[in-house]
């Protein structure tokens, strides 16, 4: 499958597991070839099939991407409703899951508009002690570049989703 043609359902799949779960799953690969899978919850996606994410607190992934900088970013609607309303009907409406494949890039400096989009998509919890606890320092970022994807699918319920 295209990931070109299906990015817009890519980023709708994306979305409702964001929502569902508040972070992605991202998968690297140590040197001896063992994977390792780290939740990240500020990771943003672009129209163009790449995106970036605040790379703060793993140590693993950046030790990873001194040999291999490739991923596997997976995301899951995993909300309650959608599941029970999609085994009623015995069909799902929409993409249950994806993964994305794909490299990453060096650390850099986060730009002013992703900082702001960061501040903006953490506001609601600005009084809080956790807040500056964990928060008050993400300002490197990796870009990503996907450029393929794998549609997790569940024989009948999953069919006409994916061109």
């Amino acid at each position: 499958m295209d990931i070109s043609k299906n990015w817009n359902e890519i980023l709708n799949v994306l979305s409702s597991g964001k929502k569902s779960n508040r972070f992605f799953s991202i998968a690297t690969v140590d040197q001896y070839g063992n994977p390792h899978i780290t939740p990240i919850g500020h990771v943003y996606f672009r129209d163009d099939m790449t995106g970036y994410y605040f790379d703060a607190f793993s140590k693993a992934m950046p030790k990873n991407f001194e040999t291999n900088n490739r991923i596997c970013l997976m995301a899951v609607n995993s909300s309650t409703l959608f599941w029970l309303k999609s085994l009623f009907k015995g069909k799902f409406g929409s993409a249950p899951a994806v993964r994305l494949f794909g490299e990453v890039g060096e650390v850099r400096d986060a730009t002013k508009e992703e900082i702001d989009k960061l501040k903006k998509s953490i506001s609601i919890t600005s009084n809080l002690k956790g807040h500056k606890l964990l928060w008050s320092d993400l300002t490197r970022v990796r870009d990503m570049k996907f450029t393929e994807f794998s549609p997790a699918t569940y024989p009948v319920m999953c069919e006409g989703l994916w061109q």
